[in-house]
């Protein structure tokens, strides 16, 4: 078993000593889950316009975030802030759907490798594993397919909405601080237009577990010009607005 980089042996065992709702809390989440990757003072903001309530805590040694209910309309959503980089978020994501998730739209801010204008929405259809969690959910691959029935609704009502979005291959590393020139084009010439920390794990997690799953992107700081990084301003005017227009998708689907 050992012979090959310990990464590469899938363990295929849907059970693990230590199971997401291990605790067995007396949480019952909502099916659909806005899973954000903002900061906490956007979730104050975006909840002090909508009725909500507290339905759980996720307990963990430095990230103890809320579990809320939002009403949207006349929908009853789940909101949960995201924590930076794959193996927390998807070990919060584990959690969730441990508790009720069944339909999972994540949004967040990702680094540009085109020369795209910051806050454009971007949809993934594939992600490049450049990263290690999700080779503990999905056999080892270079990418993962993030094209479902779900995404093909979650377009649709983009379109309903007024709004456009492209469809994208993302790049997931775990190495923000080594994003090399190197490795930038290598992941450009497989097509990838964005750089981000989460995407093929939370993608990987939500396959094993057998839920819906897809992303929204907003470009933040650019890495089109190798010789001139642009951190602009990552893309903060699209938390809020991420917000609420991708509470209002998952409501309306």
């Amino acid at each position: 078993m050992f012979e090959e980089p310990f990464f590469l042996n899938f363990d295929r065992d849907p059970h693990a000593v230590l199971e997401p709702n291990h605790e067995r809390a007396p949480f019952k989440f909502h099916s659909k889950l806005l899973y954000a990757f903002v900061s906490k003072d956007k979730i104050d903001l975006f909840l002090s316009q909508h009725a909500h309530k507290i339905l759980g805590t996720f307990e963990s040694i430095s990230f103890c975030p809320d579990v809320y209910e939002v009403e949207i309309g006349h929908e009853k959503l789940t909101l949960c802030q995201a924590p930076l980089g794959a193996p927390a978020a998807t070990q919060l994501l584990d959690w969730l759907i441990a508790y009720g998730v069944e339909n999972v739209l994540a949004f967040g801010t990702a680094g540009a490798l085109e020369d795209l204008p910051e806050n454009t929405m971007l949809v993934p259809t594939r992600a490049i594993r450049d990263e290690g969690t999700s080779f503990h959910y999905v056999e080892p691959g270079r990418l993962i397919n993030l094209e479902s029935a779900f995404l093909t609704r979650i377009e649709k009502e983009i379109v309903n909405l007024g709004m456009t979005s492209d469809e994208i291959i993302t790049w997931t590393t775990d190495g923000f601080f080594r994003e090399t020139s190197e490795k930038v084009t290598q992941f450009r010439k497989l097509g990838a237009a964005t750089v981000e920390m989460e995407c093929a794990a939370l993608a990987a997690c939500a396959q094993f577990r057998n839920v819906d799953f897809a992303q929204i992107l907003f470009t933040a700081d650019s890495l089109a010009n190798l010789e001139d990084y642009d951190e602009r301003n990552w893309g903060d005017d699209s938390h809020q607005f991420g917000l609420e227009i991708c509470s209002q998708i998952l409501a309306n689907i």
